[in-house]
């Protein structure tokens, strides 16, 4: 399934969307933000044995999680491809412009980086990753949300921009919900 909807994604942009590199990199970013919001949203009902990736809902939410950084792999891969012709320094200075300083490309970079090392150690040492600190999962998804929230909100217009206020509000909502279960591991 996650793989197709990888494949759907990029083949209906390329077919049906007025085919444009901009659409074929922002509907792969898209793509990713939707996993990591599903899984996201799932992680906060994970037993300490799903956390194992020991029951169908661990597997379920490991895969999707892995799902989300292969897919903004993909986003990375077309971004650099179209618009910075595999260059760091063009890169840095799209960023500058963007943001005002062109260092932020380090935090991408910091984020993929974190994410996907997340993923991995997730597959690689399950029961280790299940082990850990509560306190690392609260740093890493705080990281991970202020990279998307300036993706979405602060640096998108429109319907993006919505989605992401959109997301902001859901997550909290879902934590809540989840308040009082005592499976809740970032609280």
């Amino acid at each position: 399934m996650a793989l197709a909807s990888l494949l759907a994604v990029l083949v209906l942009t390329t077919a049906y969307a007025n085919y444009s590199e901009e659409m074929l990199t922002r509907n792969t970013v898209r793509l990713a933000l939707a996993w990591y919001t599903v899984a996201l949203c799932l992680m906060m009902r994970l037993t300490p044995t799903d956390w194992s990736a020991a029951s169908y809902l661990g597997w379920l939410v490991r895969w999707c999680w892995t799902w989300a950084i292969v897919c903004f792999l993909v986003h990375l891969t077309m971004a650099f491809h179209f618009y910075h012709g595999w260059s760091h320094a063009h890169a840095f200075e799209q960023t500058r412009q963007v943001s005002g300083t062109g260092e932020g490309i380090y935090a991408l970079y910091l984020f993929m980086g974190v994410w996907l090392c997340d993923a991995t150690w997730w597959w690689i040492r399950p029961k280790e990753h299940a082990d850990r600190s509560p306190w690392i999962d609260r740093a890493l998804h705080a990281f991970l949300l202020f990279i998307v929230f300036n993706g979405m909100i602060v640096f998108e217009t429109g319907f993006i921009r919505w989605a992401g206020v959109v997301l902001f509000c859901l997550l909290p909502t879902a934590w809540i919900s989840t308040r009082g279960v005592p499976r809740l591991r970032l609280s």
